[in-house]
């Protein structure tokens, strides 16, 4: 650029001395050829130093551009190869820790596989020792039950002759926890364990009768089902020895169970106090939170036992009534122990697990219609007068209990009772009918009462017997349905006596001639007129032996919504019927 402007002022230098014409010396005469010859030249000549100079300057920059194009592809060609290092030699650091990461992982696998072959040969050993003891409790097993096979019951003739003795089902049913076949079992406390009863939260309490009428029930059915000559005096000691065994080795267990649960807490408590003891800082730590027990100590029963008995042999009170069972006396003042204690029944009054609720009946209202209407218009009156006496002071002042100058008879306050209490107490000397005095409520009983239990006793055996004769109806009609539908419709069932004096039932198939000269001429009309409950009643009279017309006309009165029509019916088709079959056995 800078030999361009040189060769400019150069040029301009040059022509400085010639001559020009000023444009109104061109326009006012015309040119010659010489001048315009001249200055064609002059401006070729100077076009030809231009384009000299123009060439010369572009050859200048085209050298600078391609100069200038190796510098900065040089640079980027650095530039590039730095990158490319730098890139490559994160490559290589990502390379090794790749390596050693595999290295890292395939030690930690050679370890584990060196760990697993050590499982595998602790696992190999445990499961031989397992295998070893299963074995163990195998043949044990087997061994309890050859020893046990004496009493097994191999086929029905021998399960009837276990079942159906008197001294079999006395052992099975008498008492809980029966059994009969194989010996005394050795765990006798598992029944005693699970006792647990159920509060009836009924709206409709037991009144003190119909409580009378259970324990009678209940005392009946023992007098039912109990033999006295199986269960003799020697036979019931030893039962209720067993189960005082029982219930005591439960007391024992369950006393136990609770010494070690607490110990247990205790020891967790002392651990976990020492772990949030404060530091030689004086800061306590964070207290870490107390894991759940174990309860490994529930299954452990031999472990309870030694605890229970420990605690038996340090305070029989907790497992005895003793005679003189009074606080802050020693053993050996209390006596002999009485029984044992039942932590169920013990802190009841009544003596049962639940709170005992005895209902009672409204009285009757023996009343007039003139008294009660009476009553009514009094009570009428009284709460309109009360309206009346709205006032808070007239009405305090009359709501005076008594005279402050008349001393309180506290034996009088005390022993008040209700209308039930001073009606059982009218008529009775408390000298001589002291006992009949102190009776409980629950224990109080009139002449209705006794009316009701027997009304009661006859109401329930009725319903039974009837029950029994709807079963046994059901069993006779179930068997006469089962054979009739077999043999067919035309059967005859009579019974029969053989020829040893055994009496059978004979079913006999009449053909369809014997059928119509039977029942061909006989109006069975009165058949189609009677229910199923009439029809089953009548079949189950047909075991009575009734030969006479009156014997029927009897029979038939039994069952029940026959009309006098139909009887008279009946009686004369049951008696042509006999007609027709002694003419068809003849």
């Amino acid at each position: 650029m800078l030999l361009l402007n040189r060769h400019i002022v150069r040029s301009l230098s040059r022509s400085s001395g010639r001559t020009y014409c000023t444009t109104s010396t061109l326009l006012s005469s015309k040119p010659s050829r010489e001048l315009r010859r001249s200055i064609a030249e002059n401006y070729n000549k100077r076009r030809a130093a231009y384009n000299k100079v123009v060439g010369k300057l572009r050859k200048q920059y085209a050298m600078e551009v391609a100069q200038q194009r190796l510098t900065d592809e040089k640079a980027m060609a650095q530039k590039k190869a730095e990158e490319t290092r730098k890139r490559l030699e994160r490559q290589r650091l990502k390379n090794i820790k790749s390596v050693k990461n595999a290295m890292r992982h395939e030690e930690a696998r050679q370890k584990r596989a060196q760990e697993f072959e050590e499982e595998i040969k602790v696992s190999l050993a445990q499961r031989a020792e397992k295998l070893e003891r299963f074995d163990k409790a195998r043949r044990l097993v087997v061994q309890e039950l050859e020893e046990e096979s004496v009493h097994w019951l191999s086929n029905p003739e021998e399960v009837d002759a276990a079942f159906d003795g008197i001294e079999s089902m006395q052992k099975l049913w008498s008492r809980p926890g029966g059994f009969i076949g194989a010996p005394l079992p050795a765990e006798d406390a598992e029944f005693w364990r699970y006792e647990s009863h159920t509060w009836d939260m009924s709206r409709t309490y037991m009144s003190a009768r119909e409580k009378l009428m259970e324990e009678m029930e209940e005392m009946a059915h023992y007098e039912a089902n109990l033999d006295p000559s199986y269960w003799t005096e020697d036979a019931i000691q030893f039962q209720n020895e067993l189960e005082e065994k029982a219930k005591l080795r439960a007391l024992v267990r369950e006393e136990g169970r609770k010494s070690l649960l607490l110990k247990q807490r205790q020891m967790m408590q002392d651990i976990y106090a020492e772990k949030s003891s404060p530091g030689p800082d004086g800061i306590p730590p964070i207290p870490p939170p107390m894991p759940t027990p174990s309860l490994k100590v529930l299954a452990d029963y031999e472990a309870m036992e030694r605890e229970g008995t420990k605690l038996l042999e340090q305070d029989p009170s907790k497992f005895f009534v003793f005679e003189s069972d009074g606080d802050g006396e020693d053993e050996q003042s209390k006596g002999k122990p009485i029984r044992l204690r039942d932590p169920v029944r013990d802190h009841s009054k009544t003596g049962t697990p639940y709170p005992e609720l005895i209902g009672r009946l409204p009285r009757t209202d023996k009343r007039t219609e003139r008294e009660r209407k009476r009553q009514e218009r009094e009570e009428r009156m009284w709460a309109a007068a009360q309206q009346e006496a709205a006032s808070g002071v007239d009405f305090a002042a009359d709501d005076e209990l008594m005279p402050a100058d008349e001393p309180v008879d506290y034996d009088l306050v005390t022993n008040f009772g209700d209308d039930e209490d001073r009606a059982w107490e009218e008529g009775l000397d408390p000298q001589t009918d002291s006992d009949l005095l102190k009776t409980p409520r629950d224990k109080r009983f009139n002449e209705e009462d006794v009316e009701w239990m027997i009304k009661s006793i006859e109401k329930k055996i009725a319903s039974l017997e009837e029950i029994m004769r709807i079963e046994a109806v059901n069993q006779g009609s179930a068997v006469k349905d089962e054979i009739e539908e077999a043999l067919g419709q035309n059967v005859v069932k009579t019974k029969k006596i053989d020829e040893y004096g055994r009496e059978y039932t004979s079913y006999e198939v009449m053909s369809s001639e014997e059928n119509e000269n039977v029942l061909g001429d006989h109006d069975t009309s009165v058949l189609s007129t009677l229910n199923p409950e009439q029809i089953e009643a009548i079949v189950a009279l047909e075991s009575d032996v009734s030969r006479t017309a009156e014997e029927v006309r009897n029979a038939l009165s039994k069952v029940p919504g026959l009309s006098d029509e139909q009887i008279q019916l009946l009686v004369d088709l049951e008696m042509s019927l006999n007609a027709g079959q002694d003419k068809i056995d003849t």
